[in-house]
């Protein structure tokens, strides 16, 4: 074992370094980095707005405290792609050296983001008026945001660097002299987002936004509901997260469209003490969201008996929300986004698990899922026994720990490497 690990890790941890210096990689990795804070922080009030306590949901109902924890993931999640556009323009300008420049060049990708972003009319009040929904704010508009980020740092710096620029005389504060620099940039930028929308509004009638997203989701929506579409789903569900994207709140959608009527036959079959059809069924996703996308809850397991002090800590941070499924400390914390060296079984874990689960209950071994979905947020096992019963949660055990041991070795490379790095800082 320590012979294998010692050659993944000759050859995975030199592809790491070379990934990392890549320019668009370096500028898709720190903006993410960026916005740790408030995925963390989001996803911590999602923990709390959803744990699955009849009587404590009553009271976060009752006293409209959940409407307020609510607020904490509209403004975070829901408007991810906002934050993004920002730290990826800021983060690739600052790897070119031009760090004075990076607030400037990640506010106007904010202004090129919503130029990109489509508008709504409603009626408030009898009054027409125009409107900016959240809906390409979030997972939807995040693969527009990378975009927008990037090719606004890459003006922005190409500006800058041929001197095109008003230079202020001496005397004048830095922070006004700043904002007089960043205007020619700004006008190039803000000129060629316009002619992009133009274009696609022309010859689409759509804006970049909805036209890009309609391109990556048309082959999901093709997709019919077998065993095969259900694997490949889960599969782009972590590339897309391997890249930085919510790859559950892109493949969902399409996961409700395919699987959710068998769930329902499943939940009215076992209603009227029928026996139940289905497999594939959306709760049959919910059940194999083992600590999230990844079935990362091993992972975390490994984590507990790291030998360095940063994974031991993160193992010890990210442990309950990974009960409850919820995995963003550590795919940004160790983070997987990126990492070559966790791709392999951030890839592989899933597909092993959907086999194993689907194949326990087409021969008997474990109930079928009975209820049509499970809720976001309910902690493993517990989840298990709702959707499958007692089989569900032995099922589930299992799979953590199956999950565990395929994670370990991997993981081992990583904690070797930040053990060094810890015993060459000291």
């Amino acid at each position: 074992m320590n012979k294998l690990m010692e050659k993944m890790e000759n050859v995975l941890a030199p592809l790491a370094t070379k990934i990392g210096n890549n320019k668009i990689l370096k500028a898709i990795s720190g903006g993410f980095n960026m916005v740790m804070a408030i995925i963390i922080i989001g996803a911590i009030f999602s923990l709390l707005n959803t744990f699955q306590i009849d009587a404590y949901q009553n009271f976060l109902t009752s006293t409209g405290i959940g409407t307020i924890l609510g607020l904490v993931g509209t403004f975070t999640t829901d408007m991810m792609a906002v934050y993004v556009a920002f730290t990826v323009a800021y983060s690739y300008v600052k790897n070119e050296g031009l760090s004075g420049d990076a607030i400037p060049a990640g506010l106007l990708s904010i202004l090129a983001f919503f130029i990109m972003t489509p508008l709504t009319t409603a009626v408030i009040n009898e009054i027409d008026t125009t409107v900016l929904t959240f809906d390409y704010l979030g997972s939807k508009g995040l693969f527009t945001a990378l975009l927008v980020g990037l090719l606004v740092g890459f003006l922005y710096c190409f500006v800058v660097n041929r001197g095109w620029t008003i230079k202020m005389p001496e005397g004048v504060p830095p922070t006004v002299s700043k904002s007089f620099s960043a205007l020619i940039p700004g006008f190039i930028i803000t000129i060629v987002f316009l002619i992009i929308n133009g274009i696609f509004a022309t010859f689409t009638g759509e804006t970049f936004s909805e036209w890009f997203y309609a391109l990556i989701a048309s082959p999901l929506s093709a997709l019919s509901g077998s065993l095969a579409t259900y694997m490949l789903i889960t599969l782009m569900a972590s590339i897309f997260w391997f890249f930085g994207i919510h790859g559950g709140q892109v493949t969902l959608p399409f996961s409700m469209i395919l699987f959710m009527q068998a769930g329902v036959e499943n939940q009215a079959a076992y209603a009227a003490g029928e026996p139940m059809q289905n497999i594939l069924t959306v709760g049959f996703l919910f059940l194999m969201m083992l600590g999230g996308i990844g079935n990362t809850l091993g992972l975390n397991i490994d984590m507990l008996t790291a030998k360095s002090e940063r994974y031991k800590a993160l193992g010890r941070l990210a442990i309950l929300p990974s009960l409850c499924s919820i995995n963003e400390p550590i795919m940004f914390g160790m983070p997987i986004i990126l990492n070559p060296i966790m791709a392999i079984p951030f890839f592989l874990v899933p597909q092993i698990l959907i086999v194993i689960a689907y194949f326990s209950m087409s021969i008997g071994l474990v109930s079928l899922p009975r209820i049509a979905m499970g809720a976001t947020g309910t902690p493993v096992l517990l989840d298990g026994w709702l959707i499958c019963g007692i089989s569900g949660v032995v099922l589930e055990i299992i799979l953590v720990a199956i999950s565990a041991i395929i994670y370990y070795p991997f993981f081992k490379i990583q904690d070797n490497i930040a053990l060094k790095e810890e015993q060459k800082n000291a």
